[in-house]
């Protein structure tokens, strides 16, 4: 048994707008990881394309894969490549040999099970090539790489000193058959690791790394050795290397380039990389200079046009030039101007690189960041260093760039790009999310999408959705650029495009006339010459009256329409209708230019992304510097008129990158997202942000995105979606699109009126004055003033998305609530709750939990007496007295007698206020030992659903809540008892008939009143937990649960009948019996509930398995033979009523009887309740609930034939006579073993208990004047 310990499990937090919304696919959890989980050490391209891949590796995306895989050229595992259970140790090296089998070594010792000595040959499915007998090799050490001679045989070389036993020290020649070459002399070797080695075209071998001596001579970590092993001294490498050598790669010319960790050469600095002549002289025609002033380089690889790859963890300079872990060399030496890997490897160090079949390179390595995208120790870039953001896909997520986003009106969403899945399904450069994030499978369904990007999109009121980009076809079928689907994906071909455009689309925007601006690179439309911009009639014929002239002269990126219809375009061009317009103009409705907007000379560099204030001020974003000769980094705003506004506070603007998109909030802050990630007027920027109206950075949004933002949208419900490169926001892994959360409008009450409108979603809500809610609203935060209150009047719910903050007070009137459904969201405000009990008096006690922060038990009710505040101990099974200063602790239950002042005899409500920082999140509180009772409290100042509750903690307790109850309100109710109310996922059983209205006013309707406590009975030791998808709006009224029945939620499909047991003095107890999907007729732990046994007069229940139930689930469906027996326990002698307080769904129709067995009567509780009479005692077998009087019609057949009678009913055997009682029964089988005897005196018994199944089973009966025998198959 454990004492109940309490904790609260809430992330401390200041409810930070821009929180990632993880509820939004996920799928896409981070648990699928980008890649590999540990360093990449070695890389093999096949002739096909495929790529061997080697390291230190246990998984791959997220599943297990040890040491060695190979990957499809889209970066998917060949899964035709089979390496079983994998390597016992890491892979360092690998060679593809001619016939497309791969050798692999490194510091393994098994493959697959298989004894392998850090040495073994592959056939090209992954399979152990047997004829390569490496199963003893190289005991110890690591081969570090493998080159192979033109006859077949391969030479290793590393850390290891035998191979087969014979002494070798870290370089050996091997047979094609895996036997070492015995005729390859290298005398005692190197005493310390060789890293590199390579096969010159005349046979000779170079060998370096760590070593001083080579075959007891002096020579520092280089050497050349003759194809026999021997040294070659017409190598003249002088005093050689003044530190280790990591890296080599041979020219064609037989020059040799070296990296590693030196500084020198033969006396002459050589800064990490250096370039040799044949004969082992400085080649001074490679023009390193001043080298690499830092790190390591640990590989180098040659690409089929000389250039020189080279990798490492050197940062800082090469020559004078930034380099990070990697850089691209001409074959001289110098630094290729063109090639730019962007922010390339982000930390740790690059240790393989291979040459891809496009061109392009493969980067292995430590690292898990490369060019700001979470990439896991792999990465692809193409010869200019452009990396592929799709290549290594997780599976998760869209496989690259979101370009668009479009949320439509039912909270789904249209994403358009540069992708070709989602989550790992097709959906080619088009998408439609649901709002849970997951695809919409019924969306262009079995259809292939667009053949290239779609870069924008919009949807005109009809729901079809204009698409345009670079794609020249969608779903098979050709349309230059542009394409009008319809909801459901498919093409709409009475949108007619002609032959389209000639060049790409970039902004489509469609008119309140529904007509169709569409602006690009293009200059042609259906063959028309056109300037980049053109407006199309909804049917997608040209708009005649539209006329751009010549229009512009390079890209338009970004068109945004005003409210007065014109037109305002932003770009890279220079000159619009043959007049200067640098990258911003504005043209009237017709197409021509708007002289009246002035730009003067513009923006010197480009504009991407536009939106407009309410008042029609213009927000402009790109990569410009200047406007108008005025410095304005990467954003401004102008008036309406064109001329700067003044009054916009970006100080320096970003310090680097792009703006790409701006979204204007309806109360005008404005969201900016984009490359950049440096400061924004002197505050850190990750790629998104928030401005207030004016421009100055809000610091209550916080978000950060690892790579591009492109594209953002609001859903329906006030949230942000925004879509581009990254796949990490705010550090976890989100693949190209996210939601976050954050409130995107606001209003401010006065005292007198609304800024902003009235509380709506989405609205942060400040007061400024005092305000009383007379209405449920929901909002998405609140900020409440100093000295300011606002009250939320009874009945009524303040919800919010966010969080409650401020100096003031949030009253809640009795059964008011503050609902809040965001676990994330931490409260700092001041709750006033209040909660009426039903009528006590002084000697009742109340069941407490505390919604607030810090709440002690004697301000709950300050004059009840000290020594009446009581918790509950499960491991002794009784209540704890409680210093009455002591702080509640969150969900647990306390019980608190009534105040001293009230009447020992006259009840009246009580009303007590919880004052404290309201309880919001995951809340856990551990429960005792097994079938421990533990008493638990509703943790929230709004109402709880019983049955979400339950469903969620079904591991840990017993699926029954018991609730205490005061039924001490009538003066003549001689037995009248305080009770536990019963609830499960079945319903709930009350402590008093329900009224002739209809209402029960104790009868549990699974809503957990706030501050309301409970029992629990515990499954096992554990945890009970509570979280807000537990939580209900309103239905805040039920402390103590009354409720009407008829207002039940149906949850799952049940039928139920509730009976009560009474007499005329108020004893009362009542039971339910149900029939629900996923019950039977044995225990059940959500729908059985146990008699808690509260009420000391009397106690009704069903009988099953040996317990009492006070609620008891059946099979379903219902079955009108079915039987359930009865049981009764009183304290009473005298008459008691069994009757039907109500009942639903099949039994409204359905007859219902009562089986008296010691009257012999079967009574139809549907004509009126059954009265019988009864001593005191404890009664198991004397009621029987039935729904068919067949047994009654049966009963009366036998009677006529005044004889002993045996049959069968269900699973029950039936023994009867009529004219006497039955003294004895004896049970044979048909092999006449005795199997039951059962001496009785009664006239009916019923034997439930027979193993026997399917057989004959013989009776003998003997009664007072008869002895029979009968016969029955059972």
């Amino acid at each position: 048994m454990f004492l109940i310990i309490f904790c609260l499990l809430s992330i401390r937090n200041n409810a930070q707008q821009g929180k990632l919304d993880l509820a939004f696919n996920t799928y896409d959890d981070g648990l699928n990881g980008d890649g590999f989980n540990n360093a990449v050490r070695t890389l093999s391209v096949q002739t096909d394309g495929n790529l061997i891949v080697g390291g230190d590796f246990l998984s791959f995306n997220g599943k297990p894969l040890l040491h060695l895989t190979r990957l499809k050229t889209d970066g998917t595992i060949d899964e035709n490549f089979d390496t079983g259970s994998g390597f016992n140790g890491k892979v360092y090296s690998s060679l593809i040999q001619p016939d497309g089998k791969i050798i692999i070594g490194g510091n393994f010792t098994s493959y697959n099970g298989v004894d392998t000595g850090r040495l073994i040959r592959l056939n090209s499915d992954g399979s152990h090539d047997i004829t390569f007998n490496t199963s003893i090799a190289a005991a110890t050490g690591i081969i570090n790489k493998i080159v192979q001679e033109s006859d077949g045989k391969i030479i290793i070389v590393g850390s290891f000193t035998k191979y087969n036993g014979i002494t070798v020290n870290r370089i050996a020649r091997i047979l094609p058959d895996g036997n070492l070459d015995t005729s390859f002399l290298t005398g005692s070797g190197a005493p310390t690791n060789i890293n590199c080695v390579q096969i010159q075209p005349d046979g000779k071998i170079i060998v370096a790394g760590s070593f001083i001596k080579f075959n007891g001579i002096d020579i520092n970590r280089i050497i050349r050795l003759n194809p026999d092993g021997s040294l070659d001294m017409t190598f003249n490498v002088g005093t050689a290397f003044n530190e280790e050598i990591h890296a080599m790669v041979l020219q064609p010319d037989g020059k040799i380039i070296l990296g590693g960790e030196f500084t020198a050469y033969n006396g002459i600095a050589a800064n990490r990389i250096i370039r040799l002549n044949s004969d082992g002289t400085i080649d001074s025609g490679f023009l390193s200079g001043t080298g690499l002033n830092n790190g390591i380089v640990y590989v180098l690889k040659m690409d089929a046009f000389g250039s020189i790859m080279t990798g490492g963890s050197f940062t800082d300079l090469y020559n004078g030039f930034e380099v990070n872990r990697l850089m691209l060399l001409s074959p001289d030496g110098t630094i290729k101007p063109d090639f730019d890997a962007g922010a390339g490897p982000g930390s740790a160090s690059v240790y393989s690189l291979e040459n891809s079949i496009d061109n392009g390179w493969y980067i292995g390595g430590s690292f898990s960041v490369f060019d700001s995208q979470n990439q896991g120790k792999l990465a692809k870039i193409d010869m200019n260093g452009i990396h592929d953001i799709s290549y290594l896909s997780a599976g998760v997520g869209f496989d690259n760039s979101v370009l668009k986003i479009v949320p439509l009106s039912d909270n789904k969403t249209m994403v358009f790009g540069n992708f070709s899945k989602f989550n790992g399904v097709s959906s080619a450069r088009i998408a439609r999310i649901l709002s849970d994030g997951d695809l919409d499978t019924t969306f262009n369904s079995a259809r292939t999408g667009a053949n290239n990007t779609i870069k924008t999109a919009a949807q005109q009121l009809d729901g079809k959705m204009i698409i345009a980009g670079s794609f020249t076809s969608y779903n098979n079928t050709i349309c230059n650029r542009i394409v009008r689907i319809f909801p459901d994906g498919s093409l709409d071909n009475s949108f007619v495009s002609g032959s389209g455009f000639n060049g790409q689309v970039f902004s489509v925007a469609i008119q309140s006339d529904q007509k169709i601006l569409v602006a690009g690179n293009f200059t042609k439309y259906n063959t028309v010459t056109y300037g980049r911009i053109i407006r199309l009639m909804p049917d997608g014929t040209i708009d005649g009256d539209f006329n751009a002239a010549t229009g512009a002269n390079g890209v338009i990126d970004v068109m945004i329409v005003q409210s007065d219809g014109k037109i305002i375009l932003g770009g890279r061009f220079d000159i619009f209708n043959g007049a200067g317009y640098s990258r911003l103009i504005r043209l009237n409705t017709d197409g021509s230019v708007d002289t009246s907007f002035s730009i003067g000379i513009g923006f010197d560099k480009n504009v991407y992304a536009l939106d407009l204030q309410s008042d029609g001020k213009i927000i402009v974003g790109g990569s410009f510097l200047n406007y108008n000769g005025v410095s304005k980094k990467r954003i401004l705003r102008l008036n309406s008129d064109g001329t700067l506004d003044a009054t916009f506070n970006s100080g320096t603007g970003f310090s680097n990158g792009d703006v790409r998109s701006i979204l204007v909030q309806p109360d005008d802050r404005i969201l900016v997202g984009g490359a950049f990630s440096g400061n924004y007027n002197g505050t850190a920027s990750l790629r998104l942000l928030r401005l207030s109206s004016n421009g100055v950075f809000d610091s209550s949004f916080s978000t950060s995105l690892n790579s591009t933002l492109y594209t953002m949208g609001f859903t329906t419900d006030h949230k942000l979606l925004v879509g581009g490169n990254f796949n990490s926001v705010s550090g976890v892994a989100k693949h190209r699109i996210a939601r976050l959360k954050l409130c995107n409008n606001s209003s401010v009450w006065d005292g007198v009126n609304w800024s902003n409108g009235f509380p709506s979603g989405g609205k942060e809500l400040t007061f400024e004055e005092d305000y009383l809610f007379s209405a449920s609203a929901n909002s998405c935060s609140c900020s409440i003033n100093s000295g300011k209150k606002v009250t939320v009047s009874g009945g009524k719910t303040l919800g919010l998305s966010f969080n409650y903050s401020g100096s003031g007070i949030l009253i809640l009137e009795d059964t008011a609530s503050l609902y809040q459904s965001d676990d994330e969201m931490v409260n700092a405000g001041m709750i006033y709750l209040k909660r009426k009990t039903t009528p006590i008096r002084k000697f009742d006690y109340t069941y407490w939990s505390s919604p607030v922060e810090n709440q002690k038990l004697i301000d709950v009710s300050p004059t009840t007496l000290s020594d009446k505040f009581f918790s509950f101990d499960p491991v002794v099974n009784y209540w704890t007295e409680q210093i009455s200063s002591t702080t509640m602790k969150i969900g647990s239950g306390y019980i608190i007698r009534g105040p001293q002042g009230f009447s020992t005899t006259v009840p009246e409500k009580y009303e007590a206020i919880f004052k404290g920082i309201p309880i919001n999140g995951k809340i856990k509180t551990t429960v005792g030992n097994t079938d421990s009772f533990n008493l638990i409290g509703n943790p929230y100042p709004s109402a709880l659903d019983a049955d979400a509750f339950l469903t969620a903690n079904l591991d840990v307790i017993k699926g029954t809540l018991y609730f205490w109850t005061h039924n001490t309100l009538f003066v003549n109710n001689k037995y009248a008892s305080a009770d536990y109310a019963v609830y499960n996922l079945l319903g709930g059983v009350g402590t008093r008939a329900a009224l002739a209205s209809g209402e029960n006013e104790t009868l549990p309707d699974g809503k957990i009143a706030s501050a309301q406590s409970f029992f629990v009975q515990s499954l096992t030791n554990g945890e009970v937990k509570f979280d807000d998808s537990m939580r209900i709006i309103e239905q805040n009224s039920s402390f103590f649960k009354p409720a009407k029945v008829t207002e039940k939620k149906k949850m799952v499909e049940k039928s139920r009948i509730w009976l009560n047991l009474s007499n005329e003095e108020n004893a009362f107890k009542q039971l339910l019996i149900g029939y629900i999907a996923g019950a039977t007729n044995g225990y059940d732990l959500p729908f059985d509930g146990e008699s808690f046994n509260g009420n000391e007069y009397i106690d009704f229940y069903s009988f099953n398995e040996g317990k009492n139930w006070t609620i008891q689930g059946r099979q379903f469906p219902f079955e009108d033979l079915d039987e359930v027996v009865l049981g009764y326990k009183t304290e009473i002698n005298g008459n008691f009523t069994i009757s039907i307080d109500h009942l639903d769904e099949s039994f409204t129709d359905q007859s219902v009887y009562i089986e008296d067995k010691d009257k012999m009567i079967l009574h139809d509780l549907k004509k009126e309740p059954y009265i019988f009479s009864t001593e005191k005692g404890t009664f198991n077998n004397r009621f029987v609930l039935k729904f068919s009087n067949k047994t009654l019609h049966s009963t009366a057949v036998l009677k006529n034939k005044k004889g002993i009678v045996v049959y069968q009913k269900n699973a029950y055997l039936i023994i009867e006579s009529d004219d006497s009682a039955i003294q004895k029964i004896q049970v044979f089988d048909i092999a006449g073993k005795l199997i039951l005897e059962q001496n009785t005196n009664q006239n009916s018994i019923i034997i439930s208990n027979l193993k026997q199944k399917n057989q004959l089973l013989i009776f003998k009966i003997k009664t007072e004047n008869a002895l029979k025998t009968e016969k029955i198959i059972y």
